[in-house]
This record gives structure tokens, C-alpha cells and sequence, in this order.
């Protein structure tokens, strides 16, 4: 399995559906692009992995870099487009992108939990790019 390699730098909303938006304070530290859950208990997001279940929870992306306590408004679903700059530029249109056994990474395989965040999908402002389509519900 390889990691994607997303810069906190390079990731920002292409598009957004109010509906699938949720903001909570942080019960970690969370980088911008990576994959971040409800913790059961505390209701703050923290990282989430594909390792079981209980780690995979209720998913969403950071939309930036947040310490613990700060709050942060993190998006799912398909209504969500996302840039996360060179990060999928490896990928071919339409390959899945999957949650990693590894905190708050995607990755191009599927970790022990199968779990699909997006798919690749063509992003044509100005210049071909690709771009994350959410799929999480």
C-alpha cells in the first residue's frame, strides 16, 4: 500500500454542500486533507484509520491545520469536491481512493477496513487537474 503525500498547503473546498459539513473542536492535532472522525465519547474529531471499524466511525477531511482544542469544520459526502494539490497525480480518473491503517492518511489500496473516501475525478478551472470527489456518508 502506498500513502498519498498531501501538503496541509495545497488542500482547499472545490466545492461543498452545507449538509455535509460538521465543525467540532479538535481532541488532537489534525492536519489539513487528512481523514478525521467523531470520538464517541468526547464528541471532538480526532484521526480515524482503516485498522476496524471503531477507527474508521463516522469519517470526514479536515479542511485545515488545527491544534487540540482549536475548532475545525472537516466535509464529507458526495456533495464535496476537494483539491489536495499533487497528491493524486499518480492516480488514473475515477481509482478510488481509500482510508489507510495509518492515522488521518488516504491511500491508493485499501487498508484493513476496505474503506473507499472519494473517487479521482477531472478538475478543468484553467487547467487539467485531478481532484477528490467524497463519497463518505
Amino acid at each position: 500500500m502506498t500513502a498519498l503525500t498531501i501538503s496541509a498547503d495545497d488542500v482547499r473546498v472545490v466545492k461543498r454542500d452545507d449538509l455535509t459539513q460538521m465543525t467540532a473542536p479538535a481532541g488532537e492535532a489534525i492536519s489539513a486533507g487528512q481523514y478525521c472522525r467523531w470520538n464517541t465519547s468526547t464528541g471532538k474529531f480526532e484521526l480515524g484509520n482503516g485498522s476496524s471499524s471503531g477507527e474508521v466511525g463516522d469519517g470526514f477531511i479536515a479542511e485545515k491545520t488545527v491544534a487540540v482544542g482549536e475548532t475545525l469544520t472537516a466535509h464529507k459526502g458526495p456533495g464535496v469536491i476537494l483539491d489536495l494539490g499533487a497528491a493524486l497525480d499518480g492516480l488514473n480518473y475515477a481509482a478510488p481512493v481509500y482510508l489507510s491503517d495509518t492515522d488521518g492518511t488516504l491511500a491508493d489500496s485499501a487498508g484493513t477496513v476496505s474503506t473507499v473516501v472519494g473517487k479521482v475525478v477531472p478538475g478543468w478551472a484553467g487547467t487539467a487537474k485531478k481532484l477528490l470527489r467524497l463519497t463518505m456518508v
